[in-house]
């Protein structure tokens, strides 16, 4: 359940997403399994992957929810298989080529055939939604998850979020680097990923590098931009910033995995609340710091007492 990447977007209507509503618009798109003639079906399910759990797992303000998704898994060389068959048969008969427009019809007809045999693959896609914020935290940088996400997300509650208003994550990033001028809440690890802004081709990928050394520097100065940049904040969390401020590669530090062993969690759901608990309040801590540095409208920062958090988790749990 610990999110290895996260997106951030702002919700207008925090009304719609108590407790109650939510619980009652999830259940009007509850998962139900694909009809065999479908390619896809979404979703939601409970967080907690328990017979009866409910839809929303709610903590301290924050409350998980999760997407299922069904894909149909059709392999693209048994539908060229089946359709060379199938042309084969058909010039056989007719004496003549088929054309690019009868193929297409026929690939279809073959993927509709077949469907009904395919093996289903299921995955889940969580998020988080902080009612004191407005935000929306997706547990995903994936662009195709994130895409069905949000589909199944607008399907269900309306049209009412919005991508936060950001600056210049590249320009800001490498200033960031060729200044040594950055929130002390931030450190700066050894990757990056930079582009050349005159030839978007050239990407460079640089690992266990000292990026303040003149290699580096020297990049910048040709003209390179970063799109990607490995950070710690607060010593707390390691994770690399993309340029659309997206953060993939999330990795909690031992202190705070150690606070949640501390807390000796005995059933599945106190280990989740437990989780979600730590995972939710640090999270919070770390965009408000981004979003201090990089939205057109910074986040106003409230330090965590990390104390009072590891207090109330095992009051909690």
């Amino acid at each position: 359940m610990w999110f290895k990447q996260a997106q951030l977007f702002q919700l207008n209507d925090a009304f719609l997403y108590a407790p109650t509503a939510l619980i009652e618009q999830l259940e009007k798109f509850e998962f139900q399994e694909c009809l065999p003639s479908m390619p896809y079906g979404a979703g939601w399910v409970s967080p907690v992957d328990d017979e009866g759990a409910p839809l929303i797992q709610t903590t301290n303000g924050y409350t998980m929810i999760c997407l299922q998704i069904e894909e149909k898994i059709l392999p693209p060389m048994v539908i060229r298989q089946e359709l060379a068959k199938k042309i084969k048969k058909i010039e056989a008969a007719a004496d003549k080529k088929v054309s690019p427009k009868e193929k297409y019809v026929l690939k279809d007809e073959i993927s509709a055939t077949l469907l009904p045999r395919a093996f289903s693959k299921l995955t889940r896609v969580y998020a988080y939604i902080d009612t004191t914020n407005r935000w929306l935290i997706l547990g995903t940088a994936n662009a195709k998850k994130t895409e069905q996400f949000i589909s199944a997300f607008k399907k269900t509650f309306g049209d009412k979020m919005d991508a936060f208003q950001i600056k210049k994550l590249s320009a800001m990033m490498t200033s960031w680097l060729k200044h040594q001028n950055y929130s002390s809440s931030f450190s700066i690890e050894k990757s990056c990923v930079l582009q050349d802004a005159n030839h978007e081709s050239r990407v460079i990928r640089c690992y266990n590098q000292d990026l303040f050394e003149s290699p580096i520097q020297s990049l910048i100065k040709d003209g390179c931009e970063i799109k990607q940049l490995a950070l710690n904040w607060q010593d707390r969390i390691g994770f690399i910033l993309l340029d659309d401020l997206s953060v993939q590669s999330i990795k909690f530090t031992d202190e705070i995995i150690e606070q949640v062993k501390e807390m000796e969690a005995g059933t599945k759901q106190q280990q989740f609340n437990a989780d979600f608990l730590i995972m939710t309040e640090t999270l919070d801590g770390l965009f408000k710091d981004l979003l201090d540095s990089f939205a057109e409208q910074p986040a106003k920062i409230e330090k965590i007492d990390t104390n009072k958090v590891v207090s109330m988790a095992k009051r909690r749990a």
